[in-house]
């Protein structure tokens, strides 16, 4: 490769030496499922109603949300055939580099810390309106630090997702949205709330499917970032493979949809949006200011809980992932330095730096955009990848999945009109974002490759085939 030192020079543990990596545990289903439980909780009682349904109406939510399932499988039919031809972890990187596109897939790779980080701005957001809740008369300001520096700071600790208290708090909130959302149905519900709020109160065009799509995508973003990190890290591969997209999905749409509606169905939309979050939100408004509900501290200690959960697993996954990237030289050696906890602390002082920028910049719209134009790109990256894959003959295994070709083909164009849609209703987000990926991909195929490390980083991966056959 142009560029690169002889790989016979020198030997990747001199550039490793630095590095203590111990006490790694393999993930278990709870673990997983924390990871989506506070995103999902997290979209159905403010995302869905401030970004789709405030915009679209209930219908054309519910439109949406069924194009982007159909998305998200689909990506999964291929991904799961892809993992199986090559097992590697870091997934998108292995499968862009058997594409020939291997800096297209980095882009995407790298990306990912810094979009899901402004995820996290909505998620402080949302914790500081909960902790203003309880503590009306506190200051307002203080609330993103309140939060931020005890998740930090467990994290440094190595008091990571798989603790026991992690796996004890997703039962916390696996009962605790269920238990209110049959409240909430049960309590507020009104056919003529759910009839007021059906229909859209913006104009429907041939594109509104696909711009509603596409905001569903991008609240669903860390749907396939949980089930690539299942697929890696918990024990048995091909039950794992298998199971990802029920486990990772699934379970979590199923709880977290009737929630939603219930929501959907107390308040006109109108109000709904000006409730800071409208999960909580509605259940105090309904009972009083000054309730002691049971239902009302259900809310607040779910959603919390969720919040909580949400950042800390930012921390760990997208810690590691800037690690990683560091090491393979395209960023300072310093940054993917992990401490005798296996934790990449400088990785992440680095990523809360950058998740407290959101307490001062809060266009959420354009957060939004961006994370919809992002996960287009992702779904789009699979197909192109899972086509060009299919088309060498050299791979230890082909990819012969069923209909696998056309499903690609279609996944190309839908998600192309999906980022055409979004370009429409926010072109500066749009914009940006591929601006974001041309910069990205363009470093690491011309600038990093020239370095000491990132060459040989290159030298190693390139040539690197794993053996499928027998899986």
């Amino acid at each position: 490769m142009s560029g690169s030192p002889d790989p016979g020079r020198t030997s990747l543990d001199d550039f490793d030496d630095d590095l203590e990596l111990v006490n790694e545990k393999p993930l278990s289903w709870f673990d997983v499922s924390a990871m989506g439980t506070g995103e999902m909780l997290f979209t159905a009682g403010w995302a869905w109603i401030m970004f789709i349904a405030s915009g679209y109406g209930i219908k054309w939510t519910l439109i949406g949300f069924v194009a982007g399932a159909v998305v998200i499988n689909i990506a999964w039919w291929l991904y799961r055939e892809m993992i199986t031809a090559v097992p590697e972890p870091g997934s998108i990187q292995s499968y862009g580099r058997e594409a020939g596109l291997f800096s297209l897939g980095t882009s995407y790779f790298i990306l990912y810390a810094p979009v899901y980080g402004a995820f996290m701005w909505l998620e402080l957001l949302i914790a500081e309106g909960l902790l203003s809740l309880l503590f009306p008369g506190a200051p307002v300001e203080i609330w993103p630090y309140v939060v931020i520096i005890p998740v930090v700071a467990l994290n440094l600790l190595g008091h990571q997702i798989t603790g026991k208290v992690q796996a004890a708090l997703v039962v916390v909130t696996l009962v605790g949205d269920i238990v209110l959302a049959v409240g909430v149905w049960w309590i507020f519900a009104d056919s003529g709330y759910w009839t007021e709020n059906w229909e859209s109160p913006t104009p429907i065009t041939w594109l509104t499917l696909f711009t509603v799509g596409g905001l569903w995508l991008g609240i669903m973003a860390g749907i396939l970032e949980v089930q690539q990190v299942l697929v890696d890290e918990w024990s048995g591969f091909t039950k794992s493979r298998d199971v990802g997209l029920l486990s990772a999905a699934w379970q979590l749409w199923i709880r977290q949809l009737p929630l939603a509606f219930g929501i959907l169905a107390s308040a006109p939309i109108a109000a709904l949006i000006l409730m800071p979050v409208p999960t909580v939100g509605i259940v105090q408004e309904r009972l009083g200011a000054a309730t002691t509900h049971p239902l009302f501290y259900l809310a607040l200690a779910t959603m919390l809980i969720a919040t909580y959960t949400t950042l800390s697993v930012f921390f760990m996954a997208m810690g590691k992932i800037v690690a990683l990237y560091a090491q393979q030289g395209a960023l300072p050696r310093v940054i993917g330095r992990y401490s005798s906890r296996s934790v990449p602390w400088v990785a992440i002082l680095v990523l809360s730096v950058f998740t407290l920028i959101g307490v001062y910049w809060r266009d959420f719209n354009f957060i939004v955009h961006m994370l919809s134009m992002w996960s287009a790109t992702l779904y789009f990256l699979i197909a192109l990848f899972f086509i060009r894959m299919r088309a060498r003959k050299d791979l230890d295994r082909p990819l012969t999945v069923r209909y696998g070709l056309p499903l690609a083909v279609f996944l190309l164009g839908y998600t192309a009109l999906i980022a055409l849609g979004i370009t429409v209703l926010d072109w500066k987000a749009a914009v940006v974002w591929f601006a974001l990926v041309a910069v990205v991909t363009a470093y690491d195929k011309f600038v990093v490759p020239r370095t000491k490390r990132g060459g040989h980083y290159r030298a190693q991966v390139m040539r690197q085939r794993t053996d499928a056959t027998r899986l």
